[in-house]
């Protein structure tokens, strides 16, 4: 009896195991399998994130005025987006001694653009929403420089 294993499947679960549990995947299907698994080479779009998460599709905001639906859209998106890169992750709010990234964004009427990557502590600054956080700065960077468009549309929908 021959069993087949989808490969995305397979790393979805050598991901989510603890550490006997990869060793066994890795005994099954070689170790070059599960190399080379960083998640911003995973998540390049936000059908990425989807499929990485389980998440479904964009829900139907048609019941909020037309104006808001961008934004909402885009919030859903960057929401979606930021879990697959957090990979599980969530901030600890009940832990100001460990940093929660969010990218910083430049806006003027001629240009949108990432600035940098900050850290909020036990406060919340404007713009820094629960959801959007990110566990390292190199993954609030990626997001902000990889999906500026879907940042854009939150911020000025």
């Amino acid at each position: 009896m021959t069993l087949n294993v989808d490969k995305k499947n397979a790393l979805k679960a050598w991901r989510e195991a603890d550490n006997k549990g990869k060793q066994m995947l890795e005994n099954l299907y070689g170790k070059e399998i599960f190399a080379n698994q960083n998640v911003m080479d995973r998540i390049k779009t936000f059908e990425d994130a989807m499929e990485e998460t389980g998440r479904k599709g964009v829900p139907d905001f048609s019941d909020l005025p037309k104006d808001m639906r961008r934004h909402f859209i885009a919030l859903y998106k960057m929401e979606v987006i930021t879990e697959a890169l957090n990979e599980g992750w969530k901030a600890d709010w009940d832990n100001s001694d460990e940093n929660k990234y969010y990218p910083y964004f430049i806006m003027s009427p001629s240009s949108f653009a990432f600035c940098g990557s900050l850290f909020g502590n036990a406060c919340a600054l404007a713009g820094s929403g629960s959801r959007l956080c990110y566990k390292t700065r190199e993954l609030a960077e990626y997001s902000a420089k990889q999906f500026i468009d879907i940042w854009k549309d939150i911020q000025i929908g």
